[in-house]
């Protein structure tokens, strides 16, 4: 089972407008909604590239969050969540089709209490077997310690942990074993002040030299990604494509990178598929990918070891 830890979802409403202008009505050309938060971003491309025995852990609240559950069951997730009194955000993405400029207006989401943090976490806990695998993808929850995936992964020997994130819970969660770490040249720059993160080779020498970790994957945005993989090591580069819409091909990068571990896939395919999917998501106003689209990209993505 994979176990994506989501506890601060929202309702996306993906927005497409002609232009975005000010002080006049405006009419969508067209409006998604989607069940949000970077745990289900990557349920789907986990989903959509046939990985079925998945778990999303959340909290939901009101009419929202019953939206979300009902949008969730027509994608055929499993969803383990706590239901609280207060109504789950919602978060706006407007794409505005003759620019290409995305605006994003995010409400503030829950705090957690002390209480609800350790309902949610027992949750967790209890829904795990030995084999398992966790996702702590994006910032956490306001009212989780900055130490709250580390802590995790030293009480948890006996599962798989993978980590996206940044700042103070990065610092934590690096000093421990997990899995797989993804994150971005700016994040490793937090970890390794002294880098210079605009460098790919900088960037290969702290993977080759100081990393400690068996599988770290580096995000460079358009100069592409850097990966360590044992004791390989990988450039990754997809096609240069005029992107629309870039939200969640990050989360979309993550999920098959999860599902090429889990399965044991060679590491040349699952980076070329990963880098493949996420760019394929670029292509579109709306979260999703396109199968044409998507073994398009895979065919020009460029991969080799170093």
């Amino acid at each position: 089972m994979i176990h994506l830890i989501c506890p601060n979802p929202a309702l996306d409403r993906t927005i497409l407008v002609e232009k975005i202008e000010k002080n006049i009505p405006i009419r969508p050309v067209e409006v998604r909604d989607y069940p949000g938060g970077k745990g289900f971003n990557v349920a789907y491309a986990l989903k959509e590239n046939g990985i079925t025995d998945v778990r999303i852990h959340t909290i939901l609240g009101g009419r929202i969050g019953q939206y979300i559950q009902d949008l969730n069951e027509e994608r055929g997730n499993h969803l383990s969540f706590i239901e609280v009194p207060k109504t789950t955000r919602t978060c706006s993405i407007f794409v505005e089709k003759t620019t290409g400029d995305v605006e994003l207006y995010y409400e503030k989401g829950l705090e957690l209490s002390q209480e609800l943090f350790a309902q949610f976490n027992h949750q967790l806990e209890e829904s795990l077997e030995d084999g398992d695998w966790v996702v702590f993808s994006g910032s956490l929850m306001k009212g989780m310690p900055d130490d709250y995936i580390a802590h995790f992964i030293n009480e948890h020997p006996q599962v798989k942990v993978v980590v996206d994130t940044s700042g103070p819970a990065l610092q934590a969660a690096y000093n421990t074993h997990p899995t797989l770490i993804k994150i971005n040249n700016e994040e490793l720059k937090e970890l390794y002040p002294e880098l210079d993160e605009q460098s790919p080779a900088a960037i290969l020498e702290i993977l080759k030299e100081k990393t400690p970790h068996e599988n770290l994957i580096i995000t460079m945005g358009a100069k592409g990604s850097l990966a360590k993989i044992g004791r390989r090591f990988f450039s990754i580069q997809s096609p240069k494509i005029q992107a629309r819409n870039p939200i969640a091909s990050g989360d979309f990068y993550l999920g098959l990178l999860v599902k090429g571990l889990c399965q044991g896939d060679a590491p040349q395919d699952y980076l070329r598929a990963a880098s493949a999917f996420s760019t394929a998501n670029c292509l579109n106003d709306f979260p999703e990918v396109k199968e044409e689209d998507f073994q398009r990209i895979l065919a020009e993505v460029e991969l080799s070891e170093l």
